[in-house]
């Protein structure tokens, strides 16, 4: 049995980003860069108007309040350029280009117009008010995203003011889940004696796609070792990651173990030292990833949460692969017995968290209140309230 800690080093060992491909940047969120994007434009791309309103030119012998006579407008996209001349000022637009010789925009709201002319307090101006200059945000050549920046809509925006069209971008993973067991039974169907609906799949997928996981294939076995070994086999040779739900623990009928040693995948480990999800296996077939996790619900997701959603990161280049963590008082007492480290599920207020009600392996009513993960370590094994415990939040 394997501490947490070094099961999750083992995970980044094995974990290998996947190939560059091409994407066109508008179909590119949540994606990760695979090479730096350098500034082929200055932005602003040139000397522009922050608001609506009048650009005027700050002389040294202009009085503090006085009449400009407006000479003409300049507009966003307007190619006209406009000399500002002494004395007079220029009606413009955000994003309009500045007129040569001016020094600062006054907002519209803060003049008076009449007719051809404008009152303006220059008191309330100061020297380069309003404008955006050229390269402001950025020079030419400058490095405007490195590599491994995660493509989030702001990300795509500021791309797409150099022109960009597509991107090289790490591809995502295909993902495989493959449920087992002759009790599980399709939503929408009748139950017999014995039998439960199959929830796993969903749940799995859910959380899949929820990172972003864009190609997922589900598929379902019976308790039978040869159907087994041919669909893990086929999903494997498919799928980046693949994993199975179930059929992973000392049951007479539980199979999945003798198909992955059939199969020759590679065992990276079996079993962590923690609850719930303790029989979690991790291996490797030519740079294939197999998680095989326990058939119940609650230890299911533990263990998505906890070791397959840093894997699927890695593969697709994320630099922030673990869930955030941090430390919050418990708004609640809690205590245990064992040698394993525990994970409960739990609520995060802005007070602190509160362990919830049915922490048991099957539960999933306590999941599905829950927004974080509650780490306790074995050594850690009664919490009063207002103790400092360690939180992982779940994707919301």
């Amino acid at each position: 049995m394997i501490e947490i800690s070094i099961a999750k080093e083992k995970i980044v060992e094995y974990s290998t980003r996947l190939e560059v491909e091409s994407r066109l940047l508008t179909a590119s969120a949540g994606y990760v860069l695979a090479q730096d994007i350098i500034a082929t434009l200055p932005l602003p791309l040139f000397t522009q108007s922050a608001m609506d309103g009048y650009a005027i030119r700050h002389d040294e012998d202009r009085v503090a309040e006085e009449w400009l006579t407006v000479q003409g407008e300049s507009k966003a996209g307007s190619e006209r350029s406009i000399n500002l001349e002494a004395g007079k000022a220029v009606r413009i637009f955000t994003g309009a280009p500045l007129p040569q010789g001016a020094t600062a925009v006054v907002m519209q709201e803060h003049v008076t117009r009449q007719g051809d002319r404008v009152k303006i307090n220059l008191e309330n101006v100061a020297d380069g008010a309003h404008i955006r200059y050229q390269g402001q945000q950025i020079q030419k050549g400058e490095v405007a995203l490195p590599m491994g920046s995660l493509l989030s809509p702001g990300a795509i925006g500021f791309l797409a003011g150099f022109g960009i069209t597509h991107v090289a971008v790490y591809r995502k993973p295909k993902v495989a889940i493959l449920v087992t067991g002759d009790e599980l039974v399709d939503a929408g169907q009748p139950l017999k004696p014995g039998e439960i609906y199959e929830s796993n799949s969903a749940m799995l997928e859910a959380a899949l796609l929820k990172e972003g996981v864009e190609d997922i294939r589900i598929d379902a076995v019976h308790d039978d070792k040869a159907e087994l070994v041919a669909k893990l086999d086929g999903l494997l040779k498919w799928a980046d990651l693949v994993i199975t739900s179930g059929g992973i623990s000392v049951g007479d009928y539980d199979y999945v173990g003798e198909a992955i040693d059939h199969l020759g995948v590679q065992t990276v480990f079996y079993k962590v030292k923690q609850r719930p999800g303790k029989p979690l296996f991790f291996g490797e077939k030519g740079g294939k990833l197999l998680f095989a996790l326990p058939g119940n619900p609650a230890s299911s997701l533990v263990c998505f949460y906890e070791y397959v959603f840093p894997a699927l990161r890695l593969l697709y280049g994320r630099k922030d692969i673990h869930l955030q963590s941090f430390r919050m008082p418990s708004l609640k007492a809690y205590s245990f017995k064992g040698e394993r480290d525990e994970f409960l599920k739990g609520l995060l207020t802005p007070e602190g968290v509160m362990p919830l009600y049915g922490q048991e392996s099957f539960a999933l009513r306590s999941f599905a209140l829950a927004n974080a993960l509650i780490y306790l370590p074995a050594s850690q094994q009664q919490v009063l309230p207002g103790d400092l415990v360690e939180v992982h939040v779940l994707p919301s």
